[in-house]
């Protein structure tokens, strides 16, 4: 019999106009649409400013979970084996150049690595805490954070306005 190897996750996702048709489905007397959106894009900047820029924890209501940010001390190590483990972040735009200039380093799988002597070799990781939230099903749950809000918070990190609980 063949092995599966497929990834199976369920994806759902939901957007602005669902969340908006059941608003609208359960008030007695819903906003616009554009007023609806422009509330929601407010509140989540407020929020992603709250993260990025202050590094302070965001709790959700109705006991939802919480976010918040945290250090961790990345170095490399050499495990029982004798192996090099190497946990530091890749940095992909000076390997890709890298691997232009030179196809063997390609071949030989050779990555360039971030070191972050700005903060002292600490990895900075947003996380969502379950632990605290109160729903059926966590386990199916994850939040990923959009693209702004993790330059906004690496612009933050490299000025030194913020600083994270350590892991």
């Amino acid at each position: 019999m063949k092995e599966d190897k497929r990834n199976h996750k369920i994806k759902s996702d939901y957007g602005m106009n669902d969340y908006y048709r059941s608003y609208k489905s359960k008030s007695n007397n819903p906003v616009s649409k554009e007023l609806y959106s422009k509330i929601i894009k407010d509140f989540n900047g407020h929020v992603r400013k709250k993260m990025a820029i202050k590094g302070t924890e965001y709790v959700f209501p109705f006991r939802l979970g919480k976010m918040e940010l945290r250090k961790i001390k990345t170095e490399v190590k050499i495990d029982e084996d004798g192996n090099i483990v190497n946990k530091l972040p890749v940095n992909w735009k000076e390997t890709n150049k890298l691997w232009e200039e030179n196809p063997t380093a390609k071949e030989r799988g050779i990555k360039i690595r971030y070191t972050n002597e700005h903060t002292d070799g600490y990895t900075f990781k947003i996380f969502y805490l379950r632990s605290k939230a109160s729903y059926k099903n966590k386990s199916m749950y994850q939040m990923q954070f959009n693209r702004d809000m993790k330059r906004t918070l690496s612009r933050s990190i490299f000025q030194g306005k913020i600083d994270a609980f350590l892991k």
